[in-house]
């Protein structure tokens, strides 16, 4: 396998999150007043890893996870491994508000990306990459946001699905966490089980096929194999929501025997309740991803039309041919 392929199934391991949630009408949604969410099913305690924000904060209230990953790509013993760490922290509100954060290291070639926050406060959606100011999202009235912050929220989650049949979850007795009552469960592979038969290609699909590095992720993604899994989780007695989570595995791929993605994950919950911080709109510029025509791009330039003062607001061509 080449760096680049190995490069490209790490991207594709960070970013293998299918997170969502509803589309809302730009409100704010108080999740109290939503329906009581049913009693918790203990006879499937690995479902507890698919709860997004929304479903979690119902069952417990305000809630802030924070989660460590790193992953490691190689293809055989002596192959130069590829490396990555990711750092996230989701602070959800009971009120539906929440802010999370995504930060990706090393991120050093061209096109990584390399973490971004999002913020969803009042029923508005605020965002920014890593390195750049917030802007606020007024197309976006919250589908986005939640899709974004489940990326986070359901790390776990989402390497359990990598896993599917293969994670066994094995009672592990009783314990606390946070000071809160939590049943224990030990994570580990079952050997033998039979991976899912990957879906077949989109029917819009051109006739070239998928372009170099979506095939490549799909040869991971759809061929993966697990090799190893060691871990734990605690799930809150009262409401099943996931306070820890440990899980340190292997996964390989059917058409390439030697390559080894290895990963070790750590998400926790910091905060329950009171304990948790406010969540409030960020100071942002406005979204200028359609400029008001070429007055606006002029200005921004620092150039202003002949006779217009110092100070005056540029009209647009629009604004003009309107007088």
């Amino acid at each position: 396998m080449q760096i680049g392929r190995a490069l490209a199934l790490a991207a594709a391991l960070a970013a293998c999150s299918r997170g969502g949630g509803a589309e809302d009408r730009g409100q704010p949604r108080i999740l109290e007043a939503a329906p009581a969410p049913a009693p918790f099913d203990w006879s499937q305690p690995a479902s507890a890893l698919a709860m997004d924000g929304d479903e979690a904060a119902r069952r417990i209230g305000s809630l802030e996870i924070q989660a460590t990953i790193s992953w490691s790509v190689g293809r055989g013993p002596e192959s130069q491994r590829l490396r990555m760490a990711e750092r996230h922290v989701v602070r959800q509100l009971a009120g539906g508000d929440f802010h999370a954060l995504s930060e990706l290291d090393p991120g050093a070639w061209h096109g990584a990306e390399t973490g971004r926050e999002v913020v969803f406060a009042g029923g508005a959606t605020f965002a920014r990459s890593r390195w750049s100011p917030f802007r606020e999202r007024p197309a976006d009235r919250g589908a986005e946001a939640r899709r974004r912050r489940d990326e986070s929220f359901r790390l776990a989650g989402d390497l359990a699905t990598l896993y599917g049949p293969a994670l066994r979850v094995d009672p592990g007795g009783e314990g606390a966490v946070l000071g809160r009552a939590a049943r224990r469960f030990a994570l580990s592979l079952l050997r033998g089980a039979a991976m899912p038969a990957p879906p077949p290609p989109p029917a819009a699909l051109p006739p070239s096929g998928y372009d170099e590095d979506t095939r490549r992720r799909l040869d991971f993604l759809e061929g993966r194999v697990p090799l190893a899994l060691a871990g734990e989780m605690a799930l809150d007695a009262g409401s099943g929501v996931p306070l820890l989570v440990r899980m340190k595995g292997v996964l390989g791929e059917r058409g390439d025997p030697e390559l080894r993605a290895e990963f070790e994950l750590e998400a926790r919950v910091a905060a329950v309740g009171a304990a948790v911080g406010p969540v409030a709109a960020p100071r942002a510029l406005p979204d200028e991803r359609k400029p008001r025509g070429v007055a606006r791009a002029l200005e921004q330039a620092g150039l202003r039309r002949r006779g217009e003062a110092k100070g005056e607001e540029p009209r647009d061509e629009a604004d003009a041919e309107a007088e």
